[in-house]
């Protein structure tokens, strides 16, 4: 890109100050993502005074996904008897930080492939995590929220830049070999992920979520966020050659194998745990594919 392009590009993204705020409901989650001493009653009386929000919380915990018998009609069941505390903290927050960005203009943007990659690759790595021989369990947590929002720059990009994310994401199909973050730092000067860390930096995420998705392309990251960006990297990679129809065995992840400290058999009961809720996870995407 010409100089000119690329302070065009500068002068885009500092436009997000003209763009809808954090939502308060996102900010106040954020003071209690990361606080084990947060109780059940802030996190209800924080929801509660967001409606949409509620009713999204409350139509994903009545999901087929959860198999719940009796309806869940309260924030509260839904975290006592479904979701569970963090799972709610970290879906809240995703959901209503993806609400602040409009994506209509971008044409070739999918919202429920969006959605099926996050909660696909949080709902993978967080089972990885939780077989993995990690040094802290509160890791397993942080992986989920890690997977909810590691590619929050797509929606920022449709929404700054929609014709050209709309061009690359044409270009992509026709040419499935090319890496997309290729194609989108050629055409707009920066991909999703350098978008998203930016993003999440300025929105002040914890730093884990941040590092990760710095860091993501970076095979040689060794530094303390190793094993949530070993998990996030193989179960996004998983889903997204599942989605493409060209699988690849979780098994063949070195990361998982040599950081994570898994066996191949691990891997494959992993996977094997994964694909009987796919479906179920895709109809939960559709749930959340519609403005918030």
């Amino acid at each position: 890109m010409t100089e000119t392009q690329v302070e065009q590009v500068k002068l885009k993204f500092n436009r997000i100050t003209t763009l809808p705020p954090l939502p308060r409901t996102a900010t106040q989650l954020l003071a209690i993502i990361g606080d084990p001493e947060a109780d059940i009653d802030q996190v209800v009386k924080i929801l509660e005074q967001d409606p949409p929000l509620t009713a999204r919380i409350l139509g994903l915990a009545n999901s087929a996904y959860f198999g719940q018998v009796r309806e869940i009609n309260t924030v509260r069941e839904a975290i006592i008897r479904v979701l569970g505390m963090n799972l709610v903290k970290s879906l809240s927050l995703s959901i209503a930080m993806a609400g602040t960005f409009d994506t209509s203009a971008c044409r070739e943007f999918n919202l429920a492939d969006y959605w099926y990659t996050s909660l696909g690759t949080a709902t993978l790595a967080r089972m990885i995590a939780q077989r993995a021989q990690l040094p802290d369990a509160s890791i397993v947590d942080s992986v989920y929220l890690c997977g909810l929002v590691h590619k929050l720059g797509l929606l920022l990009l449709a929404n700054l830049f929609p014709a050209e994310l709309s061009a690359v994401f044409t270009e992509h199909r026709q040419n499935p070999d090319m890496e997309l973050p290729q194609l989108e730092r050629r055409s707009i000067g920066v991909d999703h992920m350098a978008a998203g860390e930016w993003l999440l930096s300025r929105w002040h995420l914890p730093e884990s979520v941040i590092s990760v998705i710095g860091f993501f392309d970076n095979s040689e990251y060794n530094g303390s966020y190793r094993f949530h960006l070993e998990s996030i990297r193989a179960a996004s990679s998983w889903i997204i050659a599942d989605m493409s129809g060209t699988p690849a065995p979780l098994s063949g992840s070195d990361g998982l194998l040599g950081v994570l400290g898994l066996s191949q058999l691990e891997c494959s009961t992993i996977e094997d745990t994964f694909i009987r809720q796919r479906e179920e996870l895709h109809s939960v995407s559709r749930l959340l594919d519609r403005r918030y």
